[in-house]
């Protein structure tokens, strides 16, 4: 590869030897050079925005598939990674504003948190539309609701979720990232 950077069919190659050895790093590099070839390669968007995930790179992630998203619209599985990396965006500065010690940057984080929680909510919203019964986007929705102040909304769904005979979320929790693959939040 260092003699043929443009041979695409050896990055490829690469590609599948570092998924296959979760090798994350030499994958990174790969990915990269390939996207270089394939900017708007969906296999290789995917894999990137997957490696940003893991990494908590939500922003890099989202911006991912947010480029997937006007690539391929009105996919389901794309728009699933685009509200968990807006939510997982939410958590992380909803949970960095209760650690600051002044009330600027508490404020900063926390505006943050709630411009993220906002998108996440729209997110989800379309998600349930679509799949009315997913658990986890329903828990995730009422964590966003609570984050965000929103009462109604936030019992509104616990009620959905408890005549699923799921669990609901209790109010004030400390939101947790959640990852594609998780099939629900556990309450605290």
């Amino acid at each position: 590869i260092s003699q043929y950077p443009q041979n695409f069919t050896m990055l490829s190659t690469a590609i599948n030897c570092c998924i296959e050895d979760e090798d994350n790093n030499n994958l990174q590099r790969y990915v990269t050079l390939a996207l270089a070839i394939k900017p708007n390669d969906e296999t290789l968007l995917n894999i990137q925005g997957k490696l940003y995930e893991d990494t908590q790179e939500f922003s890099k992630a989202l911006d991912v598939y947010n480029r997937l998203n006007t690539l391929k619209p009105n996919n389901l599985t794309i728009m699933q990674h685009i509200a968990l990396n807006q939510y997982n965006q939410g958590v992380l500065n909803f949970n960095k504003a209760t650690l600051q010690e002044t009330e600027s940057e508490a404020q900063m984080y926390s505006s943050q948190a709630n411009e993220a929680f906002t998108a996440a909510v729209s997110s989800m919203e379309l998600i349930l539309a679509n799949t009315p019964n997913s658990v986890k986007y329903m828990q995730a929705l009422a964590v966003a609701y609570d984050c965000l102040g929103n009462v109604k909304e936030f019992e509104d769904v616990n009620k959905k979720l408890a005549s699923m005979g799921a669990a609901t979320i209790e109010a004030n929790v400390t939101p947790t990232l959640l990852t594609h693959a998780a099939k629900s939040l556990t309450t605290t």
